[in-house]
């Protein structure tokens, strides 16, 4: 690539500082509108219940008492608070691409073609489809092997939330953002700017950092190993290739499933 690996650490900071940047503004826009960042359920069924008993005990009490009743505890997450948080997400995603775009100093026409954007080899397109299938049963064994041990927080959960699943405004936002911008933000950043930036250290050296950087990105410790693991496929894509689709059709067919098994599960 024309750019090596200062501009890849220069975009890894700006990344980090837009990371930042982005859970201000988040926490921001939920003062402003006056409502808790609730993206989760307070827990399972059991969790929930429990609560409502507490509540109905409290109730209870405070009528018998002639005190004022309490109020009804939140037990679901805030659709509104998802949907700014998808929203601010959508916006990262954008200033993420801008980040590749200013750091390479590339025209977005140039760019394409530095990446191979501008060409796809069709003859070589049951790649990525044959990569998917042996990402999700790296993914199954991994499962497999961590629930013998019983160490829950092994345990890979979804990064996305499935509390996004009731509301139709909310599922489409978290569609769009994980299905379309995830793919081609990442895989931009993660395997255009900072793989291929570092790739003048050699393969091992760029997938390496590229995809520990890219799992921890995630924020689920149970993740940080299949997801590292995923990373090395999509570089390996990338460098057989020499082009970014390989991984972008990749990381779009990985999203797009698992989105589908959240969605109507």
């Amino acid at each position: 690539m024309p750019w090596g690996p200062r501009e890849a650490f220069t975009g890894l900071a700006a990344f980090v500082a837009l990371l930042v940047l982005t859970n201000v503004v988040a926490a921001g826009v939920a003062a402003a509108l006056d409502f808790d960042l609730r993206t989760r359920d307070v827990g399972d069924t059991f969790e929930k219940a429990g609560r409502i008993a507490e509540y109905a005990d409290a109730r209870l009490a405070a009528a018998a008492s002639g005190e004022a009743l309490p109020s009804p505890p939140e037990l679901l997450a805030s659709q509104d608070a998802l949907q700014v948080l998808l929203s601010v997400t959508a916006v990262s995603q954008a200033a993420t691409l801008a980040i590749v775009g200013i750091v390479t100093r590339r025209p977005d026409r140039q760019l394409l073609r530095d990446l191979r954007l501008d060409t796809f080899a069709w003859s070589s397109a049951w790649l990525p489809l044959a990569a998917v299938l042996g990402a999700y049963l790296l993914t199954f064994a991994w499962v497999a092997a961590v629930e013998r041990t019983g160490i829950d927080w092994l345990i890979p959960t979804s990064t996305v939330p499935y509390e996004i699943t009731r509301d139709d405004l909310t599922l489409a936002i978290a569609a769009a953002v994980t299905v379309v911008g995830a793919p081609v933000t990442e895989e931009l950043f993660f395997r255009g700017l900072l793989f291929g930036g570092l790739s003048r250290w050699g393969f091992w050296p760029a997938a390496g950092i590229s995809g520990l950087l890219f799992s921890l990105v995630h924020f689920d410790p149970g993740s940080v190993v299949p997801f590292f693991l995923i990373a090395l496929i999509l570089a390996w894509l990338n460098w057989r290739s020499r082009s970014l689709w390989h991984p972008i059709i990749f990381h779009f067919l990985f999203n797009a499933i698992s989105f589908s098994i959240l969605a109507f599960s």
